[in-house]
């Protein structure tokens, strides 16, 4: 039987959840962003003495080899000046770039000793890279060393950087959680100000249409007076005759149409441009022709055109009929004349007694009843936009909120139930 065959499992263990509000986030993150830092800076600063450590040694490796003469004198004397320079130029590099570098004392101290270590490993891997086979055969123990602490100082370096990458990693997700923060509190004060606009707007609306309902009243109580019904009876009276008039010029029309082939063809043998400019004016309405500067003009048209037709001038089909209809229209023109004059009298004495009994006050009224319509139409819209946008803006706070919460667990290791306060 196997040990413990049957027990029930262990539940798993409870995730600790902490409740805090929006407000708090940004201080928990700034507060453990410090001490991660402090721990960073510290990490870092043990990995630079003992890099430091390692330039003292190099120092001492210079030295050593600046005082060892390599038993050159056992060396064929053509391969001396080979060994010379090669030492030479390791020690002259290693007084340059084998110097302690100055303590971190800061997060941004990280990446300047990183890159300057790259720098000074770059240069003395370079004169290793060129003398080595001179070191290594002249100053074997050396090179040896050097490579082995140069392998080091790289690792070292590496290290750095690292922890200089974790520390920008926290920041940005610090500085995620101090912007969403932000951000909520940018779109509280978005919806708020919308909320508030769109409440303005509705309360416009409101007061348009009480304004509105007023002002119909006031029409519809104009329309329902003396003054009114007066000035439309006058209105419908204007319309009965522009009917006449319409039918007088039908009427006129139609007389002057019976001798429109004669007329026609007087404008072709007609040499007066007096005559002729008329007898456009006669095609083109008879009726405007019919009062007393042009009754005169037309009588002589029309004998002009009679004597065209009685001497054969103008050619119609049936001279004594075209001769009896130019009669008839000739003696019409007078009483064409005096009723034309009534009728246009009539109506322009209608029209100034409209203009005068115009409603002045209703036609004010009725603008500003159309302004308060368009008014109303825009603060309406307004209302419906200003809504939607302060609705999108809470709708977006849940989001960013996760994203603070998400932030935080990064950097804390702790999950957070955070509570804020949701405008409307």
């Amino acid at each position: 039987m196997v040990f413990g065959w049957g027990r029930k499992k262990a539940p798993p263990p409870k995730i600790e959840v902490v409740r805090i509000r929006l407000e708090e986030a940004p201080r928990i993150a700034g507060e453990v962003l410090e001490k991660r830092s402090e721990g960073i800076v510290t990490e870092a600063a043990n990995t630079l003495h003992r890099t430091n450590e390692l330039i003292r040694e190099l120092m001492r490796i210079r030295g050593d080899l600046e005082r060892d003469d390599l038993d050159l004198d056992a060396v064929d004397k053509r391969l001396q000046p080979l060994a010379v320079r090669g030492k030479k130029m390791l020690v002259d590099t290693l007084h340059k770039n084998a110097l302690e570098m100055e303590p971190i004392g800061a997060p941004e101290d990280m990446a300047r000793v990183a890159g300057e270590l790259e720098h000074r490993l770059k240069r003395l891997g370079n004169i290793l890279g060129k003398q080595t086979r001179v070191i290594h055969t002249f100053a074997e123990t050396y090179a040896q060393r050097l490579v082995q602490i140069l392998e080091e100082v790289e690792s070292n370096r590496k290290s750095l950087m690292d922890l200089s990458g974790r520390h920008l990693s926290d920041v940005g997700v610090a500085n995620a959680v101090t912007g969403g923060v932000a951000n909520v509190g940018a779109m509280k004060t978005s919806a708020i100000e919308n909320l508030k606009k769109c409440e303005d707007a509705k309360d416009e609306v409101k007061d348009l249409d009480i304004r509105a309902a007023r002002l119909e009243s006031d029409i519809r109580a104009f329309q329902e007076s003396e003054e009114y019904t007066g000035l439309l009876a006058m209105r419908q009276r204007l319309d009965a005759y522009e009917v006449e008039k319409s039918r007088l010029a039908a009427e006129i029309s139609t007389r002057f149409t019976s001798i429109s082939r004669p007329l026609g063809r007087y404008e072709r043998v007609s040499a007066d441009k007096d005559q002729t400019a008329l007898l456009f004016r006669v095609r083109k309405s008879a009726y405007d022709v019919m009062n007393p500067d042009d009754a005169e003009g037309v009588a002589s048209l029309l004998e002009g055109v009679r004597r065209a037709v009685a001497s054969g001038a103008i050619s119609v089909k049936d001279t004594d009929k075209a001769l009896e209809a130019i009669a008839r229209t000739s003696d019409a023109i007078p009483g064409y004349t005096e009723r034309v004059g009534k009728m246009e009298s009539t109506l322009s004495r209608t029209r100034a007694m409209i203009r005068d009994a115009e409603p002045v006050r209703l036609h004010r009224m009725e603008k500003d009843l159309e302004s308060m319509r368009e008014a109303r139409e825009t603060a309406t819209q307004k209302a419906t936009e200003t809504m939607a946008a302060a609705t999108a803006a809470v709708a977006s706070i849940p989001n960013e909120v996760s994203q603070v919460q998400r932030a935080l667990l990064r950097l804390t290791g702790t999950r957070y139930d955070i509570t804020y306060e949701v405008p409307g």
